[in-house]
């Protein structure tokens, strides 16, 4: 049987404490306890759902940390525990317009201005060459938005320089294109809860970074984008394989296509917080327009705590090595920094074009 788990990190600036409470038949709930300890918020998960008791607890978590260090009230954080766990229990939530962990997004207009995501450098040295990684901020994506182009023109085109790279999130691209599904509409078979249980992301644990296809959703997704002979015939091949120090495999042999599912999407974008991350189509197209509207090379790129790779490029973009060089820390960020685009720049380019 799981352990208990309580969050009391910022309990004196919210007034509120997490628990996750597992139950011997399999089942959880979650909860998000006030000063007297009486739930402000509760869910409650069957043993075929206690994934998604895992994510809300994780969810919950990082909301009242990221709240709490924006120093927001203990009324408006209660507000937003509310709602997510609303999220979580498949009641409808309004969101009243677009927000952002609650927070409403203004629109937000071209400013030439280029800030580093918090803990991210903009300069980084590849190969000996320095590169300036310039992040573009927007407002939030939604369903709305249904052709990445208008935004990439909006955003990005002001201030492409020649021999500048456009790096797009995989994550702006997928939404652009419809492939964002609630938790709800993917039913995990066993070969999923088999799988998830053998991927080591740590949870529960100091070294937790997030869930990536450790759960039974996240899987059964995977399973459905690369299909149950390649899913199953990846798994025996990194079974073999594994015991001799060869890792990475079963993605091998997958491919990139279902390694980038994710769920769930955000941690702090309610928006998306009970959403799976289906892989974009064709990705290796969006970039081919993108460099046909805009003029420029472009990736596609998905970059997280792991490292970065791309979907689709141009043909003139840089090399998988150089990617992962680039974005090993993913300067774009993960969470609700609503920077899915980056523009890569050669500083000694900039420098000539100043003298």
């Amino acid at each position: 049987m799981e352990k208990t788990q309580t969050y009391t990190d910022f309990k004196t600036q919210t007034g509120l404490t997490i628990a996750y409470l597992p139950h011997p038949d399999g089942s959880a709930a979650v909860q998000a306890l006030a000063d007297r300890d009486a739930p402000a918020a509760e869910a409650a998960f069957s043993a075929l759902r206690v994934d998604e008791a895992h994510i809300l607890y994780m969810e919950a978590t990082e909301l009242l940390s990221s709240r709490a260090k924006l120093n927001e009230s203990p009324a408006a954080i209660r507000a937003l525990i509310e709602k997510l766990f609303a999220l979580f229990r498949g009641e409808e939530v309004s969101f009243g317009g677009p927000v952002s962990g609650g927070r409403r997004i203004t629109v937000i207009e071209p400013t030439g201005e280029f800030r580093p995501n918090p803990g991210k450098q903009i300069e980084i040295g590849v190969d000996g060459v320095t590169y300036e990684r310039l992040p573009v901020r927007t407002r939030l994506i939604t369903a709305k938005d249904t052709d990445i182009l208008p935004l990439i023109e909006k955003y990005v085109q002001p201030y492409v320089k020649p021999g500048d790279i456009v790096f797009v999130s995989e994550k702006a691209l997928t939404i652009t294109q419809g492939r964002v599904v609630d938790m709800s509409t993917i039913k995990p078979t066993r070969l999923a809860r088999f799988l998830a249980g053998r991927v080591g992301n740590y949870y529960g644990s100091g070294n937790f970074r997030g869930f990536g296809h450790g759960t039974s959703i996240a899987m059964q997704a995977f399973i459905e984008e690369a299909g149950v002979p390649r899913v199953l015939f990846a798994a025996a091949v990194s079974a073999i394989t594994r015991p001799f120090g060869i890792k990475g495999m079963f993605y091998r042999i997958c491919g990139l296509r279902a390694k980038s599912i994710d769920c769930p999407m955000s941690f702090l974008i309610l928006e998306y917080a009970h959403s799976v991350k289906l892989a974009p189509d064709d990705p290796k197209g969006a970039a081919r327009r993108i460099k046909k509207a805009i003029g420029c090379e472009a990736v596609i790129l998905d970059a997280n705590y792991r490292g970065a790779f791309s979907l689709g490029k141009t043909s003139g973009a840089p090399s998988e090595a150089f990617i992962e060089k680039a974005f090993r820390d993913n300067p774009l960020g993960q969470s609700d920094e609503m920077t899915p685009f980056c523009i890569l720049r050669r500083t000694e380019d900039r420098k000539q074009r100043t003298e």
